[in-house]
């Protein structure tokens, strides 16, 4: 039982380990044959903007010491329940592996992903996406770009995308047309229904 629980968990780190390889050699050797204003000077991935983090809650970075990356722990960050990245792009990709807890990711124009232990996520470059916990479960990721990458940030996750109920286009479409990014809290939580009275 111990070793298929352990095959598990060092398949995908396998898999994603030969993926970051692979791109990295690739990046290196595309790098090499073109100049740096080149790589800098391209199209915009996503019709975002490049800042710090944008997450509803604080974004907490946090080592995975399960994954090791040339002797120190793997990157990576913990969500509180309920808590999620803003719909974001990176340049050059990223991948994902839910290291503890449960956690849920959606592509734009997908439904959202449950992920639980071992479960990975690969966004390619220019793909939009977010990323976050369960609204019940708190979320351990190990979570990297890939190559020399920047990250391009759009609007909140809002709460029909986080249920499950929609597929990022609507919030997508409102933020092109109103350039607003932060959605408040009616948009992303649920509405409190009052308890009936009792008789």
């Amino acid at each position: 039982m111990k070793v298929r629980a352990k095959g598990r968990l060092l398949l995908p780190v396998g898999l994603l380990s030969a993926l970051l390889l692979s791109t990295v050699y690739g990046q290196r050797d595309a790098q090499a044959q073109a100049p740096a204003t080149q790589a800098a000077a391209g199209p915009a991935p996503c019709p975002g903007e490049p800042m710090p983090v944008q997450a509803t809650g604080v974004y907490q970075p946090k080592p995975v010491p399960d994954i090791t990356v040339n002797g120190q722990p793997g990157p990576g960050a913990i969500w509180q329940a309920g808590m999620r990245s803003y719909w974001h792009c990176h340049t050059g990709g990223q991948i994902m592996m839910l290291d503890e807890g449960v956690g849920r990711v959606q592509k734009r124009g997908e439904r959202i992903r449950t992920l639980r232990r071992g479960d990975t996520e690969y966004a390619p470059p220019g793909v939009e996406h977010w990323h976050g916990a369960a609204n019940d479960a708190s979320a351990h990721y190990f979570q990297t770009s890939i190559g020399n990458t920047a990250t391009w940030w759009m609007e909140e996750v809002g709460y029909d995308d986080y249920m499950g109920n929609d597929t990022g286009i609507t919030s997508r479409n409102e933020y092109l047309r109103t350039g607003v990014r932060k959605k408040g809290d009616a948009a992303t939580q649920p509405t409190k229904v009052p308890a009936a009275p009792k008789p």
